[in-house]
């Protein structure tokens, strides 16, 4: 009685796993967003009281991010592919139920 077999369950477990998903993947979204948005604390560079090196030129190798901004960006990215993902799953759940309905038993053709 407590064995699964195959076809048993699969719309409680499916809706469980795509729920997870979407609720999962909104949260990362959020989190990410709120890191990316909200300031951090002071800034580590800045103006300093002395006048820099002469014979040396500052070339910054590109965009600098803090590493708070970037696991913002990962999180936010990574809740985006899960979104995205429970989406697809759940499409794939919606087409595939509609094909396992069964004809009414009460219509003429069966």
């Amino acid at each position: 009685m407590g064995e699964m077999h195959a076809g048993q369950g699969g719309i409680f477990t499916s809706r469980r796993v795509s729920v997870s998903m979407v609720v999962l993947g909104t949260v990362a979204a959020v989190i990410g967003l709120v890191l990316l948005l909200v300031p951090s604390g002071q800034a580590s560079f800045g103006w300093f009281a002395y006048a820099p090196l002469s014979n040396t030129t500052f070339s910054p190798i590109g965009l600098q991010l803090s590493p708070r901004s970037q696991i913002g960006i990962a999180l936010f990215v990574v809740g985006l592919a899960v979104l995205a993902f429970g989406a697809g799953w759940m499409l794939g759940q919606r087409q595939a139920a509609d094909k396992r309905q069964l004809p009414d038993p009460g219509s003429p053709g069966s």
